[in-house]
């Protein structure tokens, strides 16, 4: 199997979900796609224009918003490619930005939480209600009552026409979404391991401008309580999602 992961920022990689793909013996080709470069080989790589090479598409999250194309011409490539997987009836799984950009690539606004809901952000291990299609959908059919998921997200999307809800919150309603029965978007971080939490509470504490130690004694409870759950369901998942390539 040949997944293609389209990382749209270094400190947002695939973590889990290259682990588990590797796990199972698929091969993998990572994109940087603001560099535009190939991680494995350094090469100069834009995103494909087509599906033909791969056998599933990964795209991840990343500091910037849909809505910021043409600061970013890669998200309207992705959002292309996105279509693409899709009408091929090839396994598309899109993680924060990603599940944006998966939104948008069937006609959805996304647009800032500040805009429209209560709140600014989501950050930290939330807990999911799932939605009672999800008790059939082949990935989250088992999906633990009230897991706690990383998240960490300031924009949201509404729901595009004729998809299925899977997962909800009080404070952003769409946290996941099927779309026909292979593609997949996934608000919640569903990749992140110890490493990628520790550079990230690096970055919100300077974003923040306040000591480290303010961001761990927030965020450190919340990992030794929920991260090992997190990953078991994560590496869950994505097994079941490259199943779907068969």
């Amino acid at each position: 199997m040949r997944i293609l992961y389209l990382v749209n920022a270094l400190d947002s990689p695939p973590g889990v979900l290259l682990d588990e793909a590797r796990n199972a013996g698929a091969e993998a080709q990572l994109i940087h796609t603001v560099e535009r470069r190939d991680l494995t080989t350094g090469e100069v790589r834009d995103v494909p224009a087509t599906d033909e090479a791969f056998d599933a598409l990964v795209v991840l999250g990343g500091a910037m918003g849909v809505y910021e194309e043409a600061a970013y011409p890669f998200i309207g490539q992705a959002r292309e490619l996105v279509r693409r997987f899709h009408e091929a009836e090839k396994p598309v799984m899109g993680v924060c930005l990603g599940s944006q950009i998966v939104a948008s690539a069937f006609g959805a606004p996304v647009y800032r939480m500040k805009e429209k809901l209560e709140t600014h952000e989501e950050w930290g291990f939330l807990p999911q209600t799932w939605e009672a299609a999800a008790s059939g959908d082949p990935l989250l059919h088992d999906a633990p009552h009230g897991l706690r998921i990383m998240h960490w997200h300031g924009d949201t999307f509404d729901l595009p026409e004729g998809v299925t809800r899977l997962a909800t919150r009080e404070t952003c309603p769409n946290q996941a979404f099927r779309v026909g029965g292979k593609t997949y978007a996934f608000q919640f971080h569903l990749e992140v391991t110890r490493e990628i939490l520790d550079g990230w509470s690096d970055y919100r504490a300077n974003a923040l401008q306040v000591p480290r130690e303010e961001i761990a004694a927030l965020i450190e409870p919340q990992i030794a309580a929920s991260l090992d759950a997190q990953e078991e369901f994560a590496r869950r998942v994505m097994r079941r999602w490259m199943g779907l390539a068969e």
